[in-house]
């Protein structure tokens, strides 16, 4: 029981360990997903005009999902991704870019929230299987290279806002080669959606 007791204490304090090192990477992780439930609620919205915006949107990303040559698709994807990826990098460079970093992943939180919604409300339960065969792989992908961006350029941003109150300097190379690691995974995880998205183009939902 003594060994067993110590085993759970050793559990515990590994876990709260873990929490405290990555406790920038679990609020940003909660702001996602935040983002993701926004998204999904706006769905709901009964305004006509706001429902034809959003069959337009389903309609237009369904068809040409359905419809891309492999490059295209590739460059579509590796484009949305750079683009968030290099907006949170300009963040860590911002002595206040902590609420940035913030926005840009509860708004990509939302994009995705939005996606997913507007398939299923349009396509129903076989929308659904679309999104989780052609599309959720990037979407993780994807999220987990812009949270672990979120939480380099969290803390570089605020270690420049300490070095300029004067506690030191800081040096840009380290944070710069780490967002060069992310590009790289970034342009796989752009591979990887092209891939699936032309396996799945016979599954694409038709609309409109």
């Amino acid at each position: 029981m003594v060994k067993g007791a110590g085993k759970k204490r050793r559990l515990l304090r590994g876990i709260r360990r873990l929490l405290y090192h990555n406790k920038i990477f679990l609020l940003l992780t909660m702001l996602f997903f935040i983002g993701i439930l926004l998204g999904s609620c706006l769905i709901r919205s009964n305004s006509s005009s706001w429902q034809i915006f959003i069959e337009q949107i389903v309609s237009g990303f369904s068809n040409a999902r359905g419809t891309q040559a492999f490059l295209s698709s590739f460059l579509q994807s590796l484009t949305g991704g750079i683009t968030f990826l290099l907006a949170i990098f300009l963040c860590g460079f911002c002595a206040v870019g902590q609420p940035l970093v913030c926005l840009i992943l509860l708004f990509r939180g939302m994009g995705y929230g939005l996606t997913a919604g507007g398939v299923y409300r349009i396509c129903g339960v076989s929308g659904m299987g679309y999104v989780a065969l052609a599309l959720l792989p990037n979407c993780v992908l994807t999220a987990l290279i812009l949270l672990r961006a979120g939480q380099s350029a969290f803390r570089f941003s605020t270690g420049l806002y300490s070095a300029m109150q004067g506690s030191g300097k800081m040096s840009s190379r380290p944070y710069c080669l780490e967002f060069s690691v992310l590009a790289v995974f970034m342009l796989a995880a752009a591979l990887i959606d092209s891939v699936c998205s032309c396996l799945c183009a016979g599954l694409a939902p038709a609309i409109g």
